[in-house]
C-alpha cells in the first residue's frame, strides 16, 4: 500500500515521532534502496509470551519514526510487522486477547494515522500452544531427606525432551495428573538425564498428589508450541519426543 507524501503533511492525523526513529534502521533501509533493493517495510519483536500489551506501544512509536524518517528521505514503506508475543494460557493469568487489539490499534491510530501500512502480526504461540499436551510418565519419586516434605519427581520427559522453555521457569505449564485435586505437596521436578541442568521447576512452588506413583502420567498444558520442535535427537540416548496430531 503505497504511503508516498502522507508522513509529511501536518494535518495527515498522525504523531510526529520522527526523534524516535532508530538511525541504524532508517540508515540500512536507505542504503538498501541506493542499492537496488526495494525496502518494503520494519518488522519487530516485543518477546514471547508478552503479557503486557502496552510493550507495543513504545514499539510501534518507534516504527512510526522509521516510516516518517523514510518517507521524508523519498522512500515509502508499505508494511509493518508486528511480531509475535500474544500468549498462551498458562500458570500466570493473561489479559484478554480483545485487550491486545485495543492497545495495538490505539497505537497504530496514535502514530500512524490515516497512513496506516499493511499490518501483519505472528501470533504463533497463540494460535497453537493451547491445542498440546506433552504427556510425562513418572520414572522415579524420592526424598533426599527425612527433614523435608517436599518430594523429587522425576519424569521421562525433561529440559531436552519438549520442556526447554523450563529454563529459568520462564514458562510454568499447568499440570494435570489422574488424580488431580487430591491432596497434594510440594515437589521439584526434573527430567530423566544425568544432566544437572536437567531440573524442570525447582523454585516455582510446583504441587503433586502425596498418592503420585511410579507409571503415572504428568501432562504439561498448553504446550503445543516450542516443545516437540525444541526437542533434542536422542540426547543421553532417550527417544525423540513422538507426536501424535488429533
Amino acid at each position: 500500500m503505497p504511503v508516498a507524501g502522507q508522513f509529511n503533511r501536518a494535518g495527515g492525523g498522525c504523531r510526529r515521532v520522527s526523534d524516535r526513529a532508530p538511525a541504524v534502521a532508517v540508515g540500512l533501509l536507505l542504503r538498501a534502496k541506493k542499492l537496488g533493493l526495494r525496502p518494503a517495510g520494519v518488522s519487530f519483536h516485543v518477546g514471547s509470551q508478552q503479557t503486557d500489551p502496552q510493550q507495543w506501544v513504545p514499539a510501534i512509536e518507534s516504527a512510526a519514526g522509521i516510516f516518517q524518517a523514510c518517507s521524508r528521505a523519498g522512500t515509502n514503506l508499505e508494511f509493518l510487522n508486528l511480531g509475535g508475543g500474544l500468549p498462551a494460557h498458562y500458570r500466570a493469568p493473561i489479559p484478554p486477547l480483545d485487550t491486545y487489539a485495543e492497545v495495538i490499534h490505539g497505537a497504530l491510530t496514535r502514530y500512524f494515522g490515516g497512513a496506516r501500512p499493511d499490518i501483519i502480526i505472528e501470533p504463533g504461540r497463540h494460535l497453537v500452544a493451547d491445542a498440546g499436551v506433552l504427556r510425562a510418565t513418572v520414572l522415579l519419586i524420592s526424598s533426599k531427606s527425612p527433614h523435608t516434605k517436599t518430594r523429587w519427581v522425576y519424569l521421562d520427559a525433561g529440559r531436552y525432551n519438549g520442556l526447554a522453555e523450563t529454563q529459568g521457569s520462564r514458562i510454568r505449564y499447568r499440570l494435570r495428573t489422574r488424580v488431580s485435586g487430591a491432596k497434594a505437596g510440594p515437589v521439584i521436578i526434573a527430567g530423566p538425564t544425568c544432566d544437572s541442568t536437567d531440573i524442570i521447576y525447582d523454585h516455582s512452588h510446583y504441587e503433586l498428589p502425596l498418592d503420585l506413583a511410579i507409571g503415572d502420567h504428568v501432562d504439561f498444558l498448553s504446550a503445543g508450541a516450542y516443545t516437540a520442535s525444541y526437542a533434542s535427537v536422542e540426547f543421553n540416548g532417550f527417544a525423540p519426543v513422538r507426536t501424535y496430531c488429533i
